[in-house]
C-alpha cells in the first residue's frame, strides 16, 4: 500500500455510526480522502509523508457550526454589558466605521488561524463581505459554509441586496472547501416577505439556510406581541422550517416549539458560552436530544464568547446541562463529542464528506497530544476530550488531505504578521471608541 500521508501509532476515535475506537491503528490518506483505516502495525505501508502519532488521539476535526468569525477584531472590546446595549452602543457604531474589505480579510485570517490552532476543521459563518472570508478559507485551507448576513430592517452597517444573496445561492459551492448558504439574521430583523423568498430559493437550490432563532426572552416577547405566537410557531406558519434549516441558539423554547423543530427536522446549534456571557439563558439541550433533534455546537462570534476554541465550548456544553438539571447523567461526554463532530457535519449537510474518520470521507483530522500532565492518565477518551483537553493540546491538523499545522506550527498562514496587523488595527479602533465618548 502506498499513500500520500500515513498516520501511524494512532489512538483513533472514529465518530462513525457505532463510534468505534481503534486503540492502535493507522490511517492512509490519498489525495484529499481517507483511503484506509487499519488496525495494529503499519509495517510495510509506504507513504510520501509519515506522521507518527505516538499513541496520541487521532479524531475528526471539530466543526464550529455557528460563528461570526470576522468579529475577532472586536474581541474584548465591550464586555459585561447587556445584549442590546452591547450592540447599539458598542458593536454597531464600530462596525459602521471598520467593516471594510481590508479589515474583514485580516479578521478572517486571524480567526482561521485561531480555529486551526485549536482543532477546528470546518466552520459555519454569518457576517458581511462573506466573499472575502471565503477567499481566506480557500487560501488557508479550512472548510467553510458561508453566506452574507441578510437583514431588511435599518442596520448600522449595510443591507445586502436580494440580487447578491440569490446569486450566491444559485451559484452554489465555489469549490470543494467552501459551501454557499443563505443567512437571514433572525425573524425579528427580516420581514415575512424576505423570509418566504429565502425559503423559496433554498428549496429550489438546496442551499442551507442559517439563522438565529429564539435567542433571548426579549426576542420571543417581540414576536409574540407582533404575531401572537412564538418565533418557532411563526416560522412554521410561514413554511420556513425544514431539514435544510439551521436554527442557532434556540434558548427560549416551549415544549411545542421543540416538537415543531423535531417534526420539521430542523438542525439546532447550541452556543452555551455566548448565551451565558450575554445572559441570554440556557438552551434545553437535554430535551432537544430526547426529542431526536440533531444538535451541533458553535462558539458564536469571538466578540461575544471571546474565543473560537471548541474544546472550551465542549466542556461548557458538557457540564451546563448537568448543573441546571441537577442530573450528572444529562448530556454525556460522548454526546458532546458527537455534537462537535458528526452532528455538526450533519447540521451543515456535510456528513457525507466529513465529521467522522471513515474510508471515503475527506481527510479532516486532528491529532491531540495526550502526554501532558492534565491529560494523564487517560481512562476514557471521550471524558478527556470534553473535561480535560484544551485547544492548545492540538498538535497536528489536516484538512482535505493537506497538513495545515504540524507540531503546533501553522504551515498555511503567517501567524506573526496577522498578530502584528491586528494589534495595529485595534489601536485605531480604540481611538475611534474614545472619540465616540466625546461626541
Amino acid at each position: 500500500m502506498n499513500f500520500d500521508i500515513l498516520i501511524k501509532n494512532a489512538f483513533i476515535i472514529t465518530m462513525n455510526g457505532t463510534c468505534d475506537i481503534v486503540p492502535k491503528g493507522f490511517i492512509g490518506i490519498n489525495s484529499s480522502k481517507i483511503e484506509v483505516i487499519g488496525r495494529g502495525s503499519s509495517s510495510g505501508v509506504k507513504a510520501e509523508t509519515v506522521i507518527d502519532a505516538g499513541g496520541n488521539i487521532v479524531m475528526p476535526g471539530l466543526i464550529n457550526a455557528h460563528t461570526h468569525s470576522p468579529m475577532s477584531i472586536y474581541r474584548g472590546m465591550a464586555d459585561d454589558i447587556a445584549l442590546f446595549e452591547w450592540l447599539n452602543e458598542h458593536i454597531w457604531p464600530v462596525e459602521k466605521k471598520f467593516v471594510t474589505e481590508e479589515n474583514i480579510r485580516l479578521a478572517s485570517e486571524l480567526s482561521a488561524a485561531e480555529m486551526i490552532k485549536s482543532g477546528t476543521t470546518a466552520f459555519n459563518d454569518m457576517y458581511f463581505f462573506s466573499d472575502i472570508t471565503a477567499d481566506v478559507a480557500e487560501k488557508t485551507g479550512i472548510r467553510a459554509v458561508l453566506g452574507e448576513a441578510v437583514i431588511d430592517i435599518p442596520v448600522p452597517v449595510y443591507k445586502i441586496t436580494e440580487h447578491h444573496w440569490k446569486k450566491t445561492a444559485e451559484n452554489g459551492s465555489r469549490n470543494s472547501l467552501v459551501t454557499a448558504s443563505i443567512v437571514p439574521h433572525s425573524p425579528y430583523s427580516c420581514s415575512e416577505t424576505l423570509l418566504k423568498n429565502i425559503k423559496k430559493v433554498s428549496k429550489k437550490t438546496g442551499v442551507l439556510v442559517h439563522t438565529h432563532i429564539s435567542e433571548t426572552e426579549s426576542e420571543v416577547e417581540h414576536i409574540m406581541k407582533k404575531y401572537k405566537m412564538t418565533p418557532v410557531e411563526y416560522l412554521d406558519r410561514i413554511g420556513f422550517l425544514d431539514g435544510n434549516t439551521v436554527a442557532v441558539h434556540c434558548v427560549v423554547l416551549t415544549d411545542n416549539d421543540i416538537k415543531i423543530l423535531a417534526d420539521r427536522n430542523v438542525k439546532i446549534v447550541h452556543c452555551p458560552q455566548s448565551n451565558l456571557k450575554l445572559a441570554s439563558g440556557i438552551a434545553r439541550v437535554n430535551d432537544m436530544l430526547k426529542a431526536g433533534l440533531t444538535v451541533a455546537l458553535g462558539t458564536d462570534g469571538p466578540a461575544s464568547n471571546n474565543t473560537l476554541d471548541m474544546f472550551s465550548e465542549m466542556k461548557t456544553a458538557g457540564i451546563l446541562q448537568k448543573g441546571i438539571l441537577k442530573d450528572p447523567t444529562a448530556v454525556t461526554a460522548k454526546d458532546v463529542v458527537k455534537m462537535a463532530t458528526i452532528c455538526g457535519a450533519r447540521a451543515l449537510g456535510l456528513d457525507d464528506i466529513t465529521g467522522s474518520v471513515e474510508a471515503g470521507k475527506k481527510a479532516d483530522l486532528i491529532i491531540i497530544d495526550t502526554k501532558s500532565l492534565h491529560m494523564t492518565p487517560m481512562y476514557d477518551p471521550y471524558s478527556h476530550l470534553v473535561y480535560a483537553a484544551k485547544g492548545s493540546d492540538v498538535d497536528t491538523v489536516i484538512i482535505n488531505g493537506r497538513i495545515l499545522m504540524r507540531n503546533r506550527t501553522l504551515l498555511c498562514i503567517d501567524e506573526t504578521s496577522i498578530r502584528k496587523n491586528t494589534v495595529l488595527l485595534a489601536e485605531k479602533i480604540k481611538k475611534f471608541k474614545q472619540s465616540l465618548k466625546h461626541t
